[in-house]
């Protein structure tokens, strides 16, 4: 388990318990006291869905301006079922002209160029070429979406390219 959401659990038992105790002893209304055990227990939830982050899942931030791709995964929309796809991408950001220490899982709306992209750099990774990604800056304000249920999201252009070979001093 997460010492975060461990630590996160334990103190609002504490604090249950600590709300616990003072309305043992003291001698509020009924309401004012079944309203501040249902605040107290809608933090739970709120908690819960607002630090995803720490659990692992995938922010929808935007990707940085510079990363490494280490893998990524995609879900085509389907139809059928009305699912609009996502894509999936690991990358590691870079801090100073380094790798950050941890790759980051994003989450992308489903794009088609993207997804073809995706496919030509991973074929190249399994080659044995490191890929680096760039975001290009996309104008939304005209773009029309194909699908209307995705009007107003910010659409991503990203270009993939390897690694430049390491420049060597000269003798």
């Amino acid at each position: 388990m997460n010492t975060a959401v461990f630590g996160l659990t334990l103190t609002y038992v504490a604090l249950a318990g600590l709300l616990l105790g003072i309305f043992l002893l003291t001698r509020l209304p009924v309401w004012i006291k079944l309203s501040c055990v249902l605040l107290i227990s809608s933090f739970y939830y709120l908690t819960f869905y607002s630090l995803q982050g720490l659990l692992g899942w995938p922010t929808q931030q935007e990707l940085p301006a510079h990363f490494q791709l280490m893998a990524s995964s995609v879900t085509e929309p389907d139809d059928k079922t009305g699912e609009s796809g996502s894509i999936h991408i690991w990358a590691t950001s870079f801090v100073d002209n380094k790798p950050a220490k941890e790759p980051r899982a994003y989450e992308l709306a489903y794009d088609f160029d993207l997804h073809a992209a995706l496919e030509e750099a991973l074929n190249k990774q399994r080659q044995g070429n490191v890929q680096l990604g760039r975001r290009l800056e996309v104008d939304n304000s005209e773009d029309v979406p194909r699908d209307w249920t995705r009007y107003g999201q910010k659409r991503q252009k990203i270009k993939f390219f390897d690694l430049p070979d390491p420049e060597l001093p000269e003798k």
